[in-house]
């Protein structure tokens, strides 16, 4: 078994802009989300910024929507803390690295038994492409690296 890295690879930082999605709608329905706000939610402009925080070993993560941002800054690896999530609930959330791929789980705080979601992260061809798996539902998301200004 690998080791869990203690640092996040320089080429996962940046800004990315949301491309193009597989499964998405799918994993969604799958999660019992309504196809009226499934409609809305694939409307949504989506950016992602991954940082390093100014505190050395600290990161920061940005999830930025037409409809809502969720700023998750100075967390660390394998250290969970307590945030707001897009779904506008307190989450418990922890981040990791292993074997080349990051890692996002969340646990919502009102629903602990039935609401644990791990997000994956890798970098392919200079894409964040973000994976996500729901009672048997794989969706893959792709995020291109943005040349804008933040």
């Amino acid at each position: 078994m690998a080791e869990a890295a203690s640092e996040i690879p320089e080429k996962f930082f940046g800004k990315y802009d949301l491309d193009r999605s597989e499964n998405f709608d799918e994993f969604l329905a799958a999660k019992g989300v309504s196809w009226f706000v499934r409609q809305m939610i694939k409307l949504a402009k989506v950016s992602k910024v991954l940082a390093k925080n100014e505190t050395p070993g600290k990161y920061n993560m940005e999830n930025l929507t037409s409809k809502k941002n969720t700023l998750y800054h100075g967390w660390e690896l394998g250290k969970t803390f307590e945030a707001e999530g897009l779904d506008g609930v307190a989450h418990k959330i922890t981040f990791s690295f292993k074997d080349g791929v990051l890692s996002e789980h969340h646990i919502r705080l009102n629903d602990p038994e039935h609401s644990a979601e791990t997000y994956y992260y890798t970098i392919e061809n200079d894409q964040l492409v973000m994976k996500m798996v729901n009672n048997g539902i794989t969706c893959r998301r792709w995020f291109k690296r943005s040349t804008g200004k933040k």
